[in-house]
């Protein structure tokens, strides 16, 4: 995924802004305001180069520069907590759940925005629903498409499972998202290979990426039902929108968070990292995604219920 990064993000300029330094938490009591003023211009500068859309980046940089006239920023004591305010800031003007403001100590890792640590035994856990009778129904809860090499490995495990089933339920309710690599490899086990999943355009409108299934020979043919909850996001929800508008499966749950944008992770200063959304997906059946929208279920229930709704539609005749 960090090459796939690479491919669509644009090269980021040297800020211009002088890069001013906090002073350490625990010996300033409040932030001057030429280094508040100083964070504010630079987290600007790296919005203005490299937000996806170029008119929401300007919206929320003028929504900032009228906040930091108007004295709001003034108070704050710390790094963190203008941090803080300011991620609130930008998330309200641009509605984007994937825009971030973190220290640099908590973001040396720049690639975990797609490789979040995680516990391997809990990225997938099957169950056998019912074997003996029809049809026979298998359970795959996948809470992640983390780009460690670990979690390839045990979503091929997994699949190898349940192939057998008439029926699988494949729960993405806890599921915020990842690689999106990984999705490609989930959907090439129900849609021919080389079918195209969505392409991936810059801020410049340009397509950058296509991406599509991969060759596999262990494809599943069963008919495919999805859970999804209002934590279900990302790369999550690329999987799900792209089953359901290839009419391959069949949505139960919630309606999802809403983040369709391919994100990067960007240095602002020495101190502070940003999560910028550099470039969005694009459905080629819809001609759009799932941005701020979200994945719209066929039966809307609620997130706690879903298994339980998925298991009694799977055993109905209208399932047939």
């Amino acid at each position: 995924m960090r090459k796939l990064l690479l491919l669509m993000v644009l090269a980021c300029s040297l800020l211009a802004e002088p890069q001013l330094s906090f002073a350490s938490d625990s010996v300033s009591p409040r932030r001057s305001a030429q280094e508040i003023e100083s964070t504010v211009k630079q987290v600007s500068n790296v919005l203005a180069q490299n937000y996806v859309y170029p008119e929401v980046a300007l919206k929320m940089n003028t929504y900032l520069v009228q906040q930091l006239e108007a004295g709001k920023y003034d108070r704050v004591r710390t790094l963190k907590e203008l941090l803080g305010v300011l991620e609130a800031d930008l998330k309200q003007v641009s509605d984007d759940g994937h825009i971030g403001l973190l220290l640099a100590d908590e973001a040396a890792d720049r690639s975990s925005v797609i490789v979040p640590t995680t516990d391997s035994q809990l990225e997938m856990v099957t169950e056998t629903i019912a074997a003996e009778t029809r049809p026979a129904i298998a359970y795959l809860q996948i809470n992640t498409f983390s780009g460690h090499q670990k979690t390839r490995e045990n979503l091929i495990e997994a699949m190898d499972r349940v192939l057998a089933s008439d029926v699988l339920i494949i729960d993405l309710r806890n599921n915020h998202g990842g690689d999106p690599n990984n999705v490609a490899l989930l959907s090439s086990y129900f849609l021919e290979e080389n079918t195209v999943l969505w392409s991936i355009f810059d801020r410049e409108n340009k397509q950058v990426i296509e991406l599509r299934s991969v060759k596999n020979e262990k494809r599943y043919l069963g008919d495919l039902l999805i859970l999804t909850s209002h934590e279900t996001y990302s790369a999550a929800e690329a999987f799900a929108y792209t089953m359901k508008h290839a009419d391959r499966a069949f949505i139960i749950g919630e309606t999802t968070g809403g983040g369709a944008h391919l994100i990067d992770m960007i240095r602002v200063n020495d101190q502070l990292d940003m999560r910028v959304a550099v470039a969005r997906a694009y459905n080629h059946v819809t001609k759009t995604n799932w941005e701020r929208v979200g994945v719209i279920p066929h039966i809307m229930v609620n997130a706690t219920e879903a298994k339980s709704a998925a298991i009694v539609y799977a055993k109905s005749e209208s399932r047939r």
